[in-house]
């Protein structure tokens, strides 16, 4: 098992659907690529800009996870998006990429 500080950021790879309400009663749906994860929050890119504060759910991870974004920043590729998930086994006991990059291994 490897052994993660609190909060300690590990890069990762996955492709996740994630959904967010774009308006009342209405849900946006898109693509988001995996960057960085971590115990209680992950670092998405999307092709679509989602508001700070908003909730997202990343709807492909079991029966859907639930988080809020933290922030959203435009950049080349289109939007990095940081969230908070509030589960308390998100990461790595709840969900684990299929890629990534643990730190006692990058070295």
């Amino acid at each position: 098992m490897h052994r993660l500080q609190a909060g300690e950021h590990v890069h990762c790879l996955d492709v996740l659907k994630v959904a967010f309400p774009s308006a009342p009663g209405r849900m946006s749906h898109d693509c988001a690529i995996l960057l960085e994860i971590w115990d209680h929050g992950a670092l998405l890119q999307t092709s679509v800009e989602i508001p700070e504060g908003l909730p997202i759910a990343f709807e492909s991870i079991g029966e859907g996870v639930p988080a809020k974004v933290v922030s959203c920043e435009q950049d080349s590729y289109g939007f990095l998006v940081q969230v908070a998930v509030g589960e308390t086994h998100w990461f790595p006991d709840g969900y684990t990429p299929p890629h990534v990059m643990w730190p006692d291994l990058a070295s």
